[in-house]
C-alpha cells in the first residue's frame, strides 16, 4: 500500500480519509516558523529601525502583521500546551511551566485532524506541552518529531504541516548560558553587516543605561538577528524546492523577549508577540484582511491557533477547544477580549489572571510579588546579577527599582501610549471604568472556563490520580466556583477583609487554602483566635505556618514546614520553599532542611532550596553551558 494511504487509513480509520486525500492537491501546505522569546519591540518590521531582521521583515512585506498577537502565557511550555489543544491552560490545568499532569483522553494535537484528513505534518523539534500526556499527543499529531523533522519526507503532492522551531533568540542564548558561549556561537558566526553594535539602540526606560546594561541588549539583538538568518535559510529551501507559491507562512514567537520585565511576567511585554501570516497568489482567497503588507489590529491568542488550522483545511473544530478560528471555512468573528495567564514557573509561585482587548491589559495577581522574582534560570544571568547588585546599592530610579518591589494586586497598562509599560492606571480615576469592566468580564471568565490553575499544586497532584485537572473543573458547580475566585480576589488585596476570618473556616478546602494565604498579609489576622487545627487541609495548614513563624517566630510553626521540608511530598515541599524564600534572614532557621532539599533530585525544589542558600550566605549558583 502506498505509504500516504496506509497513514490516511492508520490515523482516520475510515474511507473519509481517503476522499480527504484525493483532494489534498486542492489544499495549502502550511509551514510555521516559530521563535523563542521574543517580543515585537525588537523586530524591524514592528517599528525597531536598529534590528537586523531582513527576512522577517520582508514576510511582513508580503502578509499581514497582526499588531495585537498574545501568547496565552509568558512562558514556552504552557504556551505550547494552549496552542497544541487550542484550549487554555486555566481550563486544561496545564499552567504550571512544565507539570505533568494528565489531560482527557478526548483531547489530542490539532495536527491529529489534519493526519486523518491526508496532510503529512512534521515537528523540528520542540514538544513542551506541560502534561504528562506529552507523549501521546506527540504520536498522534506527528508523522516525525525529530531535529531532522520537514516537509521533504511526504509524498509527491501530499500537502504538509510542517512546524519550525528556531532556538536562536531562546533565553539561554540571550541570558542564561554565558557570554563567552554567546560570543562563540552567535556573535562570531554573523555576517559583519547583521550585527548589532552596542550604541546603535535605545533602552527600554525602566533600565539604567550603562555600558553593562548595553552589552546585554545588544546580545538580545544579535541572537535575534542570528535567528532572523535561519528564517532565511529555511525560506531559501522551501524555494528551492518549488513550494512558496503553494504554501500559507505563518511566523510568530512563542511569548515575549527574555529579559527582566519580560518573559515570565504578566504583562504586554511578556505576552505580546510578533505574528505574520503570508498568503501566496494561489491562496490570497482565504486572506480577509487586505493587501499584502496590511497590519491587523484584530486580537489573536494562542488558543485560536489550533481551530484556526482546522478551518484553514477544511475541519470544523471541536467544541473542547477554547479558541476561535480566524481563517478558513469557519472563521468566526473577532474577540472583544483574550484571557491571559501566568502561574508557576520553575520554582517561582506565581497566580496572575489577565484580560486584553488589545489597547488596554488588566492583570490580577493573586499571589503578588516582585517582578524580579527569585529564578535560578534567571538570576544566573549577567544582567540579573547587575540589576540586583544597583538594586541593593540604591542605584536604580524609580522605575528600574520597581522591579523589585511586591506588585499592586490589580495592573492596568495602556499598551499604544504606554508600550513599554511604565504607567500603572489601575488607580487612576479617568480609567476607573475601564479597570472596573475588565476586572469584571475577568472574574466572570475564571468562573465560567472553570480555572482549575486556582487550586493548590497538592490538590491537582491529588485529582490526577483518578482522573484530570479539566474533568474536575467539569464538575465544579458555578457557585463553587465564584466562593473560590471570591476567596482568592480577597486575599489578594493589601488590606485583609475581615471576612476572611469566615473563609479561613469554610468546608471548601480550596477556600480556606485562599484565606490562608490573606493572613500572610497581616499578622494580627493571623493570631486572630486561630490556631492548627482550624488548617487540616495541608497546604492552608503550610500558609497559615509561614505566617505565624514570620510574623512570632512560632515553634510549631517552624516544625509544620520543616516536616513538610524533609517529607516526600514534593508539592508540599516546594510551597513550603517558596514561603521560606521570603523570610529574608529568618530563612536561616531552616538551612540544615534546606541542604537536604538539595538532593531531593526535583528540579524545582532543587533550584528554590539553592537560591535561599545563595541569599544567606552567597552560596554559588550557575547554569552550565551545553557542551
Amino acid at each position: 500500500m502506498n505509504p500516504s494511504l496506509r497513514r490516511i487509513f492508520g490515523a482516520a480509520g475510515s474511507w473519509l480519509g481517503l476522499i480527504a486525500f484525493s483532494h489534498a492537491a486542492d489544499r495549502p501546505n502550511i509551514l510555521w516558523i516559530t521563535l523563542e522569546d521574543t517580543s515585537p519591540h525588537f523586530i524591524g518590521c514592528y517599528g525597531n529601525p536598529a534590528a537586523k531582521t531582513p527576512n522577517i521583515d520582508r514576510l511582513a512585506a508580503r502578509g499581514i502583521r497582526f499588531e495585537r498577537a498574545f501568547a496565552n502565557a509568558p512562558v514556552c511550555s504552557s504556551a505550547r500546551s494552549a496552542i497544541i489543544t487550542g484550549i487554555v491552560n486555566e481550563r486544561l490545568g496545564t499552567g504550571n511551566h512544565r507539570s505533568a499532569f494528565p489531560i482527557p483522553d478526548s483531547i489530542t494535537g490539532f495536527p491529529t485532524y489534519l493526519r486523518k484528513s491526508g496532510y503529512y505534518t512534521t515537528n523540528n523539534s520542540k514538544t513542551d506541552y506541560s502534561t504528562s500526556d506529552a507523549g501521546r499527543l506527540i504520536r498522534e499529531s506527528w508523522d516525525e518529531s525529530s531535529g531532522k523533522a520537514g516537509w521533504w519526507k511526504r509524498e509527491e503532492d501530499e500537502p504538509f504541516f510542517s512546524v519550525f522551531n528556531i532556538n536562536s533568540c531562546h533565553q539561554s542564548r540571550t541570558m542564561t548560558w554565558s557570554y563567552d558561549w554567546y560570543r562563540r556561537n552567535i556573535f562570531e558566526k554573523l555576517k559583519p553587516e547583521l550585527r548589532v553594535a552596542d550604541g546603535d539602540f535605545e533602552i527600554p526606560p525602566f533600565f539604567p543605561d550603562t555600558p553593562e546594561i548595553r552589552k546585554h541588549f545588544a546580545r538580545v539583538y544579535n541572537s535575534i538577528a542570528f535567528a532572523d538568518h535561519e528564517v532565511g535559510k529555511l525560506l531559501g529551501r522551501l524555494d528551492a524546492d518549488g513550494l512558496t507559491e503553494d504554501t500559507i507562512i505563518f511566523c510568530y514567537a512563542d511569548h515575549g523577549e527574555a529579559m527582566p520585565r519580560g518573559k515570565a511576567n504578566a504583562i504586554g511585554l511578556g505576552y505580546r508577540v510578533p505574528f505574520i501570516v503570508v498568503f501566496p497568489e494561489k491562496w490570497k482567497h482565504l486572506n480577509p484582511w487586505g493587501e499584502p503588507g496590511t497590519p491587523s489590529d484584530e486580537l489573536v491568542c494562542f488558543d485560536d491557533l489550533a481551530p484556526t488550522m482546522l478551518s484553514l483545511t477544511g475541519t470544523e473544530p471541536p467544541a473542547a477547544m477554547t479558541g476561535r478560528a480566524f481563517l478558513g471555512k469557519h472563521r468566526e468573528r473577532p474577540r472583544p477580549h483574550v484571557f491571559l495567564c501566568r502561574n508557576r514557573i520553575d520554582e517561582t509561585a506565581g497566580c496572575s489572571r489577565s484580560i486584553t482587548d488589545g489597547r488596554f491589559l488588566y492583570t490580577r495577581h493573586f499571589l503578588p510579588g516582585p517582578e524580579l522574582k527569585p529564578q535560578k534560570y534567571f538570576d544566573v544571568a549577567d544582567i540579573s546579577r547587575i540589576l540586583r547588585n544597583a538594586n541593593r546599592n540604591g542605584k536604580l530610579d524609580e522605575a528600574a527599582s520597581a522591579m523589585f518591589r511586591t506588585q499592586p494586586h490589580e495592573v492596568l497598562y495602556d499598551l499604544e501610549a504606554d508600550p513599554w509599560e511604565v504607567r500603572n492606571l489601575a488607580a487612576d480615576l479617568e480609567q476607573a471604568e475601564t479597570t472596573s469592566t475588565l476586572r469584571e468580564k475577568l472574574f466572570k471568565h475564571l468562573v465560567d472556563i472553570r480555572d482549575v490553575m486556582l487550586l493548590p499544586e497538592y490538590e491537582l497532584s491529588r485529582i490526577s490520580k483518578n482522573s484530570t485537572p479539566m474533568e474536575h473543573g467539569n464538575s465544579l458547580t458555578e457557585a463553587t466556583m465564584t466562593a473560590i475566585v471570591e476567596a482568592a480576589d480577597l486575599a489578594s488585596r493589601p488590606e485583609v477583609s475581615p471576612r476572611i476570618l469566615e473563609l479561613v473556616r469554610s468546608k471548601n478546602p480550596i477556600v480556606t487554602y485562599w484565606a490562608a494565604t490573606a493572613l500572610r498579609n497581616n499578622p494580627d489576622y493571623s493570631r486572630e483566635g486561630l490556631d492548627y487545627r482550624d488548617f487540616p487541609y495541608a497546604p492552608a495548614r503550610i500558609e497559615f505556618a509561614a505566617a505565624r513563624f514570620f510574623y512570632d517566630g512560632d515553634a510549631e510553626a517552624r516544625q509544620i514546614l520543616l516536616r513538610q521540608l524533609r517529607g516526600k511530598n514534593l508539592d508540599h515541599r516546594l510551597q513550603a520553599l517558596q514561603l521560606i524564600q521570603s523570610f529574608g534572614p529568618k530563612a536561616a532557621a531552616f538551612e540544615d532542611a534546606l541542604k537536604t532539599s538539595l538532593s531531593s533530585g526535583n528540579y524545582d525544589t532543587v533550584c528554590s532550596a539553592e537560591m535561599i542558600l545563595h541569599s544567606l550566605n552567597g552560596r554559588e549558583i550557575s547554569y552550565p553551558d551545553p557542551k
